[in-house]
């Protein structure tokens, strides 16, 4: 057998005393490794990512998830829908560049904070795992999928948010805040709209900690000016050591941006003008009486031009301006309904059907009776040109084919499912374009499609009144 290839790529060390964070990576056919100065060494293989010191593995892996449509770009990354097949679920899988320099070094941040936060932290993105795609060269970070986008996405189609629903948003968003802050000792960075997601349940998520610094202490300072220019503070514009009040300063700032529906600076100057007017001018709060004054005092403290006048973020969870709506009867999740797509619904609907269809067909003759449910008396079959009517009819025929594929250990495999609705009824049409796989020797993969028209009993309920199933031959 002749010897595997392995390939080490030296990375120039990062200039000046940041000469801390990245060393190398290297590669082999089977993995590749982020070697760094200070931070844990990451493996990753089409398999999963491990954490080497630790002996930590997140297994996942590129054919378990299938690529929906792509969300969004920054300049670090490409963020797409994805489907996590063996959980159910719908992710977000963050596509990044690992052979630039600074998208590497972000990516390791992320990661460190992604791994060092345990899933399910109100108000945090969870983390699935990563993968390394070597055809491509890119890292895939799968993260939890947030159905309402951004606080940025939202302002644009409301143009302004009430204060009462940005007082029940900004409690949650400090809570999580608090978390970083206390826990983790962990300064975010980057606090603004596009960093802020919120479901469509009404629940904010921090995400994008690509530029987070981690501090070993509450006294600690950071040095290094990483960021979002536009939400930046003042200590960190004058290039001076800052903390976590720098958060409280950026979330003050956006805070007044999504009352008011536009950034408070003029920031079309540039960013040399912009830092001026931060430096120079008074604090930018919202106009009196067209607001509070208890969201005017609480936006005065978050931007406070010395740092140390920021309350911490769990001291703000007491200000009047949250306690002043706490019993105030807005819903975050009534006010979410204004992002909802029923289209989006409609094919995460269809896409779970399929997938879980295919899953009952494919355990074979004892979960058959499991697809009863999905029928009724007037449902119509077509299977290859043969026709069945009626619950027990079709699982009759479903019954005879799983009899026929089961000496040959035939499985249904999803390629792709299109989705699009029918009338107001809420019925969908599903078509799905697939392939029957034996391990057989000599069987090649047979394209399908399937067509099914899912009728809506009632809310969120269909059942599949007509189906037709073609072999492509």
């Amino acid at each position: 057998m002749p010897p595997k290839l392995a390939l080490a790529i030296a990375i120039e060390p990062e200039p000046g005393p940041a000469n801390t964070n990245m060393a190398s990576i290297r590669m082999s056919d089977e993995s590749l490794t982020v070697l760094t100065q200070s931070y844990n060494p990451v493996s990753f293989t089409t398999e999963g990512m491990r954490l080497k010191n630790d002996g930590l593995f997140y297994k996942i892996s590129e054919k378990d998830i299938r690529i929906l449509k792509k969300l969004g770009q920054g300049a670090s990354s490409i963020v797409h829908k994805g489907f996590l097949i063996r959980e159910n679920k719908f992710v977000a899988v963050k596509k990044i560049n690992v052979f630039e320099r600074e998208t590497r070094h972000q990516m390791l941040n992320d990661l460190k904070a992604l791994c060092d936060a345990p899933n399910n932290v109100p108000g945090l993105v969870s983390f699935y795992g990563a993968y390394h795609v070597p055809e491509s060269g890119n890292i895939s970070i799968v993260l939890e999928y947030v159905d309402g986008g951004s606080l940025a996405d939202v302002q644009a189609k409301v143009g302004k948010i009430p204060e009462n629903v940005l007082s029940k948003m900004t409690a949650k968003i400090l809570r999580a805040l608090a978390y970083l802050h206390r826990e983790k000792h962990m300064v975010h960075r980057d606090i603004k709209p596009a960093n802020i997601l919120m479901t469509i349940a009404g629940e904010p998520k921090i995400t994008d900690f690509g530029i987070s610094a981690f501090i070993d202490s509450t006294l600690a300072q950071c040095h290094t000016f990483l960021g979002t220019v536009t939400y930046m503070s003042p200590e960190r514009i004058n290039n001076q050591s800052y903390s976590f009040p720098a958060d409280i300063w950026s979330l003050g700032l956006a805070l007044v941006e999504l009352a008011t529906g536009k950034y408070p600076y003029p920031a079309g100057a540039g960013p040399l003008q912009l830092m001026i007017h931060v430096l120079q001018e008074e604090a930018p709060l919202p106009p009196a009486g067209e607001f509070s004054e208890e969201f005017r005092d609480f936006v005065s403290l978050c931007l406070a031009k010395e740092p140390l006048r920021r309350p911490m973020a769990d001291s703000l969870l007491s200000h009047p301006f949250i306690a002043k709506y706490a019993s105030d009867p807005v819903s975050l999740k009534s006010f979410m309904q204004c992002v909802f797509n029923p289209h989006d619904k409609l094919d995460e609907i269809a896409i779970v059907f399929a997938h879980n269809y295919y899953a009952l067909l494919n355990a074979g003759l004892a979960r058959l009776r499991d697809l009863a449910p999905l029928y009724s008396e007037k449902s119509n079959l077509c299977y290859d040109g043969e026709a069945a009517v009626g619950c027990d009819a079709i699982l009759a025929k479903l019954q005879a084919v799983a009899h026929m594929h089961a000496g040959w250990k035939v499985t249904h495999e999803v390629v792709d499912v299109q989705c699009q609705p029918l009338g107001f009824d809420g019925s969908a049409l599903v078509n799905v374009a697939g392939r029957l796989e034996s391990p057989a020797a000599g069987n090649k993969p047979q394209p399908f499609t399937e067509i099914f028209v899912l009728s809506q009993m009632q809310a969120g309920e269909y059942y599949v009144a007509n189906q037709v199933f073609r072999l492509i031959r």
